[in-house]
């Protein structure tokens, strides 16, 4: 009896074994398939950072240039305003005095 216990105690270590080394054959190949490689030489990293500055640089003068026409368009819409309230008020105290 006790040379059938080894022997199963052994047959379930080896299926453990094997049971293990066939999921870890699959998590290795699993993680290859996941894992995108990216390689990015330094040169190549330099013009991209350089591109990306420009075009960051292009943005921000953009939107500065909208945004400045946008200011004077409100600018000169609440001078009218103050211009014509300012008109009618001196109008009035003309037509009383």
């Amino acid at each position: 009896m006790g040379e059938e216990k080894k022997s199963e105690e052994e047959l379930e270590k080896e299926i453990e074994a094997e049971v293990e080394a066939d999921i870890l054959a699959k998590l290795e190949k699993e993680l290859e398939e996941v894992a995108v490689p990216v390689a990015v030489t330094p040169p190549e990293h330099r013009k991209l950072l350089e591109r990306i500055n420009q075009m960051d640089t292009t943005v921000e003068f953009v939107a500065g240039e909208l945004w400045q026409r946008q200011g004077e368009r409100l600018g000169f819409t609440i001078g009218l305003l103050y211009g014509v309230l300012i008109g009618i008020v001196t109008y009035v105290l003309f037509m009383i005095g």
